[in-house]
């Protein structure tokens, strides 16, 4: 069998360092806001070149927080209930961020390659800002903040926030000064053994108040907040596999890109929804979907097989009975279209040569299948 994630198998690789740290940690008493925290904050900020990362109890709760701010610095007093458009192709955390904190919501179509939110759809302008989420790894940003610099964007005057869970290991490739929510969640590229997100800031200000949020107003308590950290022991087990992100990333693009030629060679009828990102070396690399017909059959194929295969995502905003009321696409949209017909297969460093080359045989043989033509 070969399963959608593997999670033990990283675990097997990595356990004696795990352990240590754990029981460094355990040892020292030192349980919360403390070292490793502060390290994996700068290192994290390091990485994606920004100059503040605060962590926080998870990817959701980083993406509340920022709605929060947000809410408190520039609505507080002149708009109780500020209005944010998200995607329709998302998980559904994201837009529960926003309705949790007190936020308007309007469910936004998507672009038919990508799933991302489709900019140029938007034809109506009463909202305060804009969630966008890299959906699979795929970075949203290049061309949009361009036009905005150059006073060409339908987004000028907005607030924009990235839901950076899956896309935020995705090369620099704006430079654009914007929040991002990040998700630490067991199934992400640096996984916590629980949960765990952080937000990525520019503003000193915000970084402040971020920390002073995450931890009911400490120190000066002069702010009310709630209460999103993550324990020493998480931040001390995520340093050790910060150590062998790299390493990790380039084995997901090495099957990426076997996957990608594969299918491009041998299965006309596959479309990969991140190849395009792949020459640039761009894509975060969190999920590989591709769209296919007949995509429920050709999974139920696949596990026969022996091949544990997800949809992300099998129902848009829209068509789910919390959201159905709120402004929003169709059924009949770029968002329903794809969440009928995509695929996320095994995509993990962990796989062998052998097993992806079992994943991307399987699939050519079910989706090319005179049955299915």
């Amino acid at each position: 069998m070969i399963p959608f994630i593997n999670l033990k198998l990283q675990y097997n690789n990595i356990r004696k360092e795990i352990l240590a740290v754990t029981d460094e940690v355990l040892s020292s008493g030192i349980l919360m806001n403390g070292p490793n925290t502060e390290l994996l904050e700068f290192q994290l900020a390091r990485r994606m070149g920004v100059p503040h990362v605060v962590c926080v109890g998870s990817g959701t709760e980083a993406l509340e927080i920022i709605a929060r701010f947000h809410q408190e610095s520039f609505y507080g007093v002149t708009k109780s209930q500020p209005r944010v458009i998200v995607p329709a192709l998302t998980y559904p955390a994201t837009i529960n961020a926003f309705i949790s904190t007190g936020w308007d919501v309007i469910i936004g179509e998507v672009n038919a390659e990508t799933g991302i939110l489709d900019i140029e759809k938007i034809t109506r302008d009463d909202f305060d800002a804009v969630c966008v989420v890299g959906l699979y790894g795929q970075p949203v940003f290049a061309d949009w903040y361009l036009r905005r610099k150059e006073g060409h964007n339908k987004l000028d005057g907005k607030i924009i926030i990235e839901d950076a869970a899956q896309h935020w290991l995705a090369s620099d490739y704006s430079g654009a000064p914007i929040m991002k929510a990040i998700s630490f969640d067991p199934t992400k590229n640096l996984p916590n053994y629980g949960s765990g997100g952080a937000i990525a800031c520019w503003d000193e200000y915000a970084m402040n108040w971020f920390k002073m949020y995450r931890d009911n107003g400490k120190p000066h308590k002069n702010s009310y907040g709630t209460n999103s950290r993550i324990s020493e022991v998480d931040a001390a087990q995520m340093l050790v596999k910060l150590k062998y992100l790299d390493d990790w990333q380039e084995r997901r693009l090495a099957i990426a890109e076997y996957y990608c030629e594969r299918f491009e060679k041998e299965a006309p009828h596959v479309r990969v929804l991140m190849s395009k990102m792949l020459n640039k070396a761009m894509h975060g690399l969190q999920k590989f979907v591709i769209e296919i017909d007949h995509r429920d059959r050709v999974k139920d194929l696949l596990l026969t097989d022996g091949i544990e295969c997800k949809v992300h995502y099998e129902q848009p905003l829209h068509e789910m009975d919390p959201y159905s009321n709120f402004p929003g696409p169709n059924i009949i949209s770029a968002a329903s279209a794809l969440a009928r017909r995509v695929l996320s297969l095994p995509f993990y460093p962990e796989l062998t040569d052998k097993e992806i080359k079992l994943v991307a045989d399987r699939v050519i043989h079910h989706v090319e299948s005179d049955i299915f033509q």
